[in-house]
């Protein structure tokens, strides 16, 4: 029985960089996560099939040094093909006027950053790709109407701890809960989860569980969906004292389980900023970089 639609998994993306190995060879290194959105552009054709506008999803801080305030210029993506490769796209996340390519929200909390996609480039390169529509995602502000709540199942996909597999990706799944959503955390941008996210999860798609079973007067959510994005998560510190001093010595940050997703809406609102800019975005420049990196 399968709880996460086999075609999710092709939805996530590896981002990365080139790195030199002990054979001063150039590799693959994952850093962080990032999926596909689409949304529906035009009419129908004579097929009846839809045609999309396709965006990469990840967080602002992948793409942005928060600390450094400086913007990362070009990274790495990494998708598997149809013929159980992997094929890797170098993408310019800067124009020639050294503005992004890439756009993110009107308010600073929010920890999203949008990329338009050559879909076309995907396909010519055989990418076995898969993208997230309207029928595939559950808003915060519907959550209640979809019988989703606290306490709800979930899965969380990515690419931890640069685990993402050496002859293609492999998503890694996760479980965890709804910890906490309310209108006083989403108008901060984001709720809460308590799930194990760590470095290279950022960015990552968040799953609701389906269920069957529900208890007495409430009803049960029973299809899968995407409900958020990664952002970070919760830390405390921990503090070892010197015995001789009293003084604080080594203080070790350690991750509490819970962790901040950025809810769908936020998401739309960015990609509905792009649709509707008076100065269409263009896709970043992309960059087949399938033959000369290796894993």
């Amino acid at each position: 029985m399968a709880l996460i639609p086999p075609a999710y998994l092709n939805s996530v993306v590896s981002i990365g960089v080139e790195k030199k190995n002990d054979k001063s060879e150039p590799e693959f290194k994952s850093l962080a996560t990032g999926f596909l959105i689409g949304r529906a552009i035009g009419e129908k054709n004579e097929q009846g099939q839809q045609p999309y506008r396709l965006f990469l999803v990840t967080n602002r801080h992948v793409f942005h040094n928060n600390k450094t305030k400086e913007y990362v210029k070009e990274v790495l993506l990494r998708l598997n093909t149809t013929e159980s490769k992997s094929h890797h796209f170098k993408v310019s996340l800067l124009n020639t006027d050294g503005k992004p390519t890439w756009s993110m929200h009107d308010n600073e909390k929010v920890d999203l950053a949008v990329l338009p996609i050559n879909a076309d480039a995907m396909t010519e390169a055989k990418i076995d790709f898969y993208f997230f529509r309207e029928n595939d995602l559950f808003f915060a502000k519907d959550f209640s109407m979809k019988n989703i709540s606290t306490g709800d199942g979930l899965f969380v996909l990515g690419f931890p701890m640069s685990i993402s597999g050496k002859a293609k990706n492999f998503v890694i799944v996760r479980q965890g809960i709804i910890a906490r959503v309310d209108e006083e955390v989403l108008e901060e941008g984001f709720y809460y989860i308590d799930a194990s996210a760590y470095p290279g999860n950022s960015g990552g798609p968040v799953i609701i569980k389906p269920e069957i079973v529900s208890i007495q007067g409430t009803a049960s959510n029973n299809s899968a969906g995407l409900i958020g994005v990664i952002s970070s998560g919760e830390t405390y510190s921990d503090v070892a004292v010197s015995q001789q001093t009293g003084e604080a010595k080594v203080i070790f940050t350690e991750q509490t389980g819970l962790v901040r997703v950025v809810p769908i809406e936020q998401i739309y609102e960015i990609v509905d900023s792009i649709m509707k800019s008076a100065v269409p975005a263009q896709e970043a420049k992309v960059e087949n970089a399938g033959s000369k990196v290796k894993e």
